[in-house]
């Protein structure tokens, strides 16, 4: 009996004494994040956001998006898997003509994209992330999509 006390004892010692490693909690402005620009500006047809002069561009203080919030990427059709649900990214209205973000690397920007409404009349042409629409998107409650527009 004594001996296979013992074991069951030391399991539950080890398994009681065990903390999650709090070291993958990123300070902000570390990792991936996605952030909303101050100005909500819109898509333009004109406009090459390859040349754009991320200087003169104005990110929100808080990214709508944080690196320990991403769970999965799946690099074979660029879906998001969030810890979060993708309704509480606070994006606000994307309008017609989308809302401007910006992906960053510890907080350097690397591109500009746009939130796009899924049932917008206009197409984006350039990155986005499709609006989720409820059952029409194909997507879990906690997925996102981002996407280019392969016409350009």
């Amino acid at each position: 009996m004594k001996k296979i006390f013992s074991p069951i004892l030391l399991i539950c010692l080890l398994a009681c004494s065990c903390e999650k490693d709090n070291n993958s909690d990123f300070n902000l402005g570390e990792g991936i994040e996605l952030y909303l620009t101050q100005t909500p500006y819109i898509a333009s047809l004109e406009q090459d956001y390859s040349q754009v002069d991320f200087d003169t561009i104005l990110l929100e203080n808080t990214p709508m998006l944080r690196y320990n919030q991403l769970v999965k990427y799946d690099t074979a059709n660029h879906k998001l898997t969030l810890a979060i649900s993708h309704d509480s990214l606070k994006i606000g209205d994307a309008a017609v003509y989308g809302r401007m973000f910006v992906l960053t690397i510890d907080k350097e920007p690397v591109y500009c994209g746009f939130y796009w409404p899924l049932i917008s009349s206009i197409p984006c042409l350039w990155v986005f992330i499709e609006e989720p629409y409820y059952e029409l998107d194909g997507l879990a409650d906690n997925e996102i999509m981002i996407r280019f527009n392969s016409q350009l």
